[in-house]
């Protein structure tokens, strides 16, 4: 009876998280389409870069997710002077490692996918401007074999970089930043890989994503 009601309560918890989770991008992108009609600048930045992800610690061995490269997208409306509404999607397919206690390594090919909405603060005018950056959003792990898992978490960014402006139409952004999927309700990532094997990974902080990136800022001034 216990159990019965911790997993519907735990079911409530994330189902409340995502429907959440997903009035917030609503909001972004509503906010971004009334912003676009008065904003004084916007830019549309392709992205390309390198992820250094890491290691975490499971119950009966460990998961290194591989290093590996990202691409994705960014769109920045000016809403004040310094500061942009931002959305933004980065997208990159490492390999998993699963190492068990006996070092039996298996493996499987993943995408991890992150939708994010936050604002950006220019320190400065002119050609060079440097720049912070919080993002808020939602991060997806999705296995790209045959068990056709995966799960979304909500997910926090922090990052720093310098936008370079050749002409007022175009320049140059470099960011380096850290993304954060938290897990809310006790859960975790359960994945299986290979042959029915399947291995349980609870945690608070599933991994944290750092990213280099760049790319070509497409500019339409005031």
């Amino acid at each position: 009876m216990l159990k019965s009601r911790y997993a519907t309560e735990t079911v409530l918890q994330l189902l409340f998280l995502y429907c959440s989770m997903k009035k917030l991008i609503l909001l972004a992108i509503f906010a971004f389409a009334a912003n676009i009609l008065f904003a004084q600048r916007v830019e549309f930045t392709p992205t390309f870069g390198y992820t250094f992800s890491g290691t975490v610690e499971g119950y009966n061995g460990t998961y290194d997710l591989q290093n590996d490269l990202l691409y994705g997208a960014k769109l920045d409306v000016q809403f004040l002077d310094y500061t942009y509404f931002e959305l933004s999607y980065r997208r990159n397919d490492p390999e998993l490692n699963y190492i068990t206690r006996n070092d039996e390594p298996r493996q499987t090919n993943t995408t991890n996918a992150h939708y994010m909405a936050g604002v950006l603060h220019e320190f400065s005018e002119g050609m060079f401007r440097p720049y912070g950056i919080v993002s808020l959003g939602l991060t997806r792990y999705k296995d790209k074999g045959s068990s056709d898992w995966k799960k979304w978490f909500f997910s926090t960014e922090f990052g720093i970089g310098t936008k370079i402006f050749f002409t007022d139409y175009l320049g140059l952004r470099l960011q380096a930043s850290v993304t954060t999927p938290w897990d809310f309700n006790g859960g975790g990532i359960y994945w299986g890989i290979g042959g029915g094997t399947s291995a349980n990974l609870n945690f608070g902080v599933p991994i944290a994503h750092w990213d280099l990136s760049g790319g070509l800022i497409i500019s339409l001034p005031d």
